[in-house]
């Protein structure tokens, strides 16, 4: 592929060509984090786009209300639809289709419903909500997650302009030409150290809010709206810095890199961490503000780099639903997946950028000429990135060829990935278990050993009856139970029967509900006493974002009272095997089995360990792999397969340990849904286990309405 194409003899003055490298390094760090996983806050690319943009089009902006003494909406929005919507719907009708070839069920409606949110420009709201939605913590990557970055742009563009005409309007013409900078970089400072206030204490709450919120995102784009406002005190600054401009632009490019590496994701991201990569791109902006930097630049204004920051935008959009179908196709190969995704990535978008972005930035501007601000492409203003260009159909060919040849070596490629066949399950010596328990072990019905033994020799996906979008979760059948100390304890209760049965736990707990109640029958009422995310046992614990949850000390405390409260006759506790790693104490391994050992006998003494009451804890169903992801064009049942794991056995031998000492049940479920040597299928016959990754399906849990009447009345 070429790195340089034909460019105008001479480039308009004010032109900056790092700016075109810095968008390489930006695109770069985020393909790679993605990809790769490395380095591991790449993330921050994003960060860095964001700071550019706002420096670009406030820069529009501000020559246009200089140039004309006014600002044409029209004009602002049409360049911004010419520059975003054609590469963007391009991508977005590829996803559509890909996901309908690609996935199945579920998944296909969970893209169109992703799709259509990032249509609207509302991405980031939409994920936002799912970020910070408990039930959805293990919902498969979606094609167009990225899309949340482009809609915080167009928000704030929303708001931005009219700021602007707002600030004009307030001076007058007269005042406007000497007092509107000042004026605006005065609103920008102001409204930007809200945004950091706002995301600083949004990143300690709530990290999905915090990454996805535009008010939380504004100032970043407001950095560099600064420098655009004031280029003249930027260029005195850069004259009084002398020789040392390029040593400081240098730090701020190093800045950029090094934010790569060292900062964390969460907590304190996109604040207080945030202000690493975007400080470093204010300073490389700032200090490259006069003109060239001669060889200090030359990492940056190389053709390499500024050919890959010609394309970053379209190499933005494809790259990571390019990552997730290649994930899907070619799961059992990374080393075949790998470079499939890299030269399809790149051929796409290259043959985006050419054929599709590029014209239609230009359209309009030929028949407007090119001295109008609204005829030039909106990252090619003064302090800007790219001069018009006038690209003939021969210079096509090169990039046309260069497309072309990526996109067959990916066929290549993928004709020549090997032939998939169920792999040989090993043994518990070659995945590094720790012993299986062997007491307190439920067998499972002959049948049901049966068909999970079919199901892990299965060579093809069953057609699940019903779908799994139709098998219930905890969300759809359970959501009521999800409640730290309700009002209204009956909004949880399923059965009118005299005998009274109190389910204690987190939402393994609500995901057992549905066959609790088919196994009690018509003599019993349940009742739940759940909370998502906290445990049965009055523990401690961190909610899914690492941060200490105090709502469930609160319900913990009203659980106990309140369960002693209603003196049912059978109590059944259950938790998610991932408690032992969210303890708040930070404790791990043996330290963590022991203090959720004491924390588990300390619940069930007080709820009547001893007395009349059946106390039965149970296990929770060993996790496996999610069908979302694994019941793809590419998959087969064994993706799905999963040992038992080390946190599993070691939460299971320990709650084993509190019911041999309080004299209550403790019921090993595990051969409900393994196999006896420790392997998990995600599907049984034609059912779904799990609707994630470990919580049950209303239809699997019925069904096991009989195993579960056995161990919960003792008729075994």
């Amino acid at each position: 592929m070429t790195a340089q194409e034909p460019r105008p003899a001479a480039e308009p003055a004010g032109f900056r060509a790092d700016i075109e490298g810095l968008r390489a390094v930006a695109v770069l760090l985020v393909v790679l984090y993605h990809l790769t996983g490395h380095p591991p806050a790449g993330f921050v690319g994003v960060d860095v786009f964001f700071v550019v943009s706002g420096f670009l089009i406030t820069g529009l902006l501000v020559q246009e209300t200089e140039t004309r003494g006014r600002l044409s909406f029209r004009g602002f929005y049409a360049r911004r639809v010419r520059r975003i919507l054609p590469a963007a719907l391009t991508v977005l009708a590829a996803a559509a289709l890909t996901a309908h070839l690609v996935f199945r069920g579920a998944r296909v409606a969970q893209a169109v419903s992703d799709i259509w949110w990032s249509l609207g420009f509302a991405a980031n709201i939409h994920f936002a909500r799912i970020g910070d939605d408990y039930f959805q913590a293990d919902r498969a990557p979606s094609l167009v997650r990225h899309f949340w970055s482009l809609a915080v742009e167009e928000q704030f563009y929303l708001v931005w302009p009219v700021v602007i005409v707002v600030v004009l309007s307030l001076l007058g013409r007269r005042l406007a030409a000497r007092r509107a900078p000042a004026l605006l970089l005065a609103v920008v400072v102001v409204a930007g150290a809200a945004s950091f206030a706002y995301s600083v204490v949004r990143s300690r709450e709530t990290s999905a809010v915090a990454y996805y919120s535009s008010p939380g995102r504004a100032w970043e784009l407001g950095a560099g709206a600064a420098l655009a406002i004031a280029p003249r005190a930027l260029r005195g600054l850069a004259a009084r810095l002398g020789r040392a401009r390029g040593p400081v632009w240098l730090l701020g490019l190093v800045g950029v890199a090094a934010s790569g590496f060292v900062v964390p994701q969460s907590p304190g991201f996109p604040a207080p961490w945030g202000a690493l990569p975007v400080g470093s791109a204010a300073v490389l902006l700032a200090a490259g503000m006069p003109g060239r930097l001669g060889a200090w630049g030359a990492v940056l204004t190389n053709p390499v780099s500024r050919y890959l920051g010609r394309v970053s935008y379209s190499l933005y959009l494809w790259h990571w639903p390019v990552i997730v179908v290649t994930a899907a196709l070619v799961p059992h190969a990374p080393g075949y997946r790998y470079p499939i995704a890299v030269l399809a990535m790149l051929g796409l978008s290259v043959a985006s950028y050419h054929f599709v972005e590029a014209p239609c930035r230009r359209l309009g501007t030929r028949r407007l000429g090119t001295r109008h601000p609204d005829t030039v492409p909106p990252d090619a203003v003064r302090p800007g990135a790219m001069p018009p260009e006038r690209v003939l159909p021969r210079q096509l060919r090169r990039p046309a060829v260069a497309a072309a040849a990526c996109l067959a070596a990916v066929a290549v490629l993928a004709i020549l990935v090997p032939q998939r066949t169920a792999p040989r399950l090993p043994s518990a010596r070659d995945t590094g278990l720790l012993p299986l328990p062997t007491q307190d072990v439920a067998p499972a019905p002959t049948i049901l050993a049966a068909a999970i033994d079919a199901s892990l020799s299965a060579g093809g996906f069953p057609a699940l009856s019903p779908p799994l979008e139709q098998q219930g979760t905890a969300r759809s059948h359970w959501g009521d139970c999800s409640v730290p100390t309700p009002d209204e304890p009956g909004r949880c209760t399923f059965g009118t029967g005299d005998r009274l049965a109190v389910v204690i736990g987190d939402s393994m707990a609500m995901s057992w509900l549905p066959g609790v109640q088919a196994a009690l029958g018509h003599d019993w009422r349940v009742v739940g006493l759940t909370l998502e995310s906290c445990p049965a046992a009055d523990v401690p614990v961190d909610d899914t974002n690492g941060r200490y949850d105090s709502d469930c000390d609160t319900h913990h405390s009203w659980v106990l009272s309140q369960a002693v409260a209603l003196d049912p006759a059978l109590v059944v506790l259950s938790s998610t095997e991932d408690t032992l790693g969210r303890l708040a104490s930070k404790a791990t391994g043996a330290r963590a089995a022991t203090e959720y050992e004491s924390a588990l006998r300390r619940t069930v003494t007080t709820l009547g360990a001893g007395g009349t009451r059946r106390i039965v804890t149970l296990a929770p169903p060993p996790k496996a792999g999610s069908l979302t992801d694994c019941d793809t064009a590419g998959g087969i049942p064994a993706d799905c397969v999963r040992p038992i794991s080390n946190q599993w056995i070691s939460q299971s031998t320990a709650e084993q340990a509190v019911a041999r000492s309080t004299g209550t049940a403790y019921v090993d479920t595990r051969l409900w849904f393994c196999d006896s040597a420790g392997f998990c299928p995600s599907f049984v016959g034609a059912t779904a286990v799990r609707w994630d990754t470990e919580h049950l399906t209303d239809v699997y849990a019925r069904s096991l309405a009989l195993p579960l009447r056995q161990v919960l009345l003792d008729t075994r």
